[in-house]
């Protein structure tokens, strides 16, 4: 009983949280673009956009979030490229989702969790070296698994 009860509560909390980020999102919407209606439906997308993300991860794995973001990345390219978007867009964006579907099923592949992950990207040095050495150990780490 105290599992269920445990489990419960849990999922309240993140549903209270993402709830938090959505009305986050809606009202940045609001006051910079000033449509309602605009925000309100930006806003519920990316509430079960985060719900979908969270439901994988509970039924598949951690990381499996990675996954449903990098397939959105892709989607968001499929919409640029027949909206004859910027190249540059669609390369970057490419690069993106390729990066997050790789990091995803590579760290589900490995049955990696982000509690075992545990390295700390930090690097000796200032900010200027050191911020970018951090960076390129975690854009390398779906390679080195």
């Amino acid at each position: 009983m105290p599992e269920s009860l445990h489990t419960r509560i849990w999922r309240e909390t993140a549903i209270r949280q993402r709830l938090g980020s959505t009305v986050a999102v809606g009202a940045t919407l609001l006051v910079l673009d000033g449509s309602l209606r605009y925000a309100a439906a930006v806003a519920a997308m990316a509430f079960c956009v985060w719900l979908a993300a969270d439901a994988a991860q509970v039924a598949v794995g951690d990381y499996a979030d990675h996954v449903v973001f990098g397939f959105l990345v892709f989607g968001f390219v499929a919409y640029t490229v027949t909206a004859a978007g910027p190249t540059w867009v669609v390369i970057s964006g490419t690069l993106l989702g390729c990066w997050f579907l790789l990091d995803g099923v590579q760290h589900l592949r490995h049955s990696v969790t982000r509690d075992e992950v545990g390295i700390s990207y930090a690097h000796d040095g200032s900010p200027v070296t050191g911020l970018p050495k951090a960076l390129l150990v975690r854009l390398a780490e779906p390679f080195l698994l």
